[in-house]
């Protein structure tokens, strides 16, 4: 008969399974903005994607759409921090293109569009 088990018993083991570290670009710029504007470049075949500002981390999620056969969903939420070369390498590699790093590259001469007027500390009239 066995024993009944107890906590010194227990061998568990405490792990953090989602410890990321992000590198934290203090470059001002729209990033939302400049990810729409890497779409429009990737332009990815049967696929949707949702952007949306994210509060820490660069958060990537893509899955079949069941309303249409090959087709698949993806959502993109950025963080305020998240630097152009990590935009442009997460969408790249949603969009499943065959080079990575060339259209990285790429989509890195995009130029930036202004800030809005609020972003940038002036005073609308």
């Amino acid at each position: 008969m066995r024993s009944r088990a107890t906590l010194q018993d227990a061998r568990f083991e405490q792990t953090d399974p989602r410890r990321i570290v992000e590198y934290h670009d203090p470059e001002e710029f729209d990033r939302i903005g400049f990810a729409l504007r890497a779409l429009d470049v990737l332009r990815p075949k049967r696929l949707r994607i949702a952007l949306y500002q994210a509060v820490s981390t660069m958060q990537v999620e893509a899955v079949e759409d069941v309303s249409r056969k090959g087709y698949r969903v993806a959502s993109v939420g950025i963080p305020p921090h998240a630097s152009r070369e990590h935009i442009a390498y997460a969408l790249a590699e949603l969009a499943g293109v065959a080079s990575v790093p060339y259209v990285v590259r790429t989509l890195l001469t995009l130029t930036p569009a202004p800030l809005p007027s609020r972003e940038r500390g002036e005073e609308g009239s």
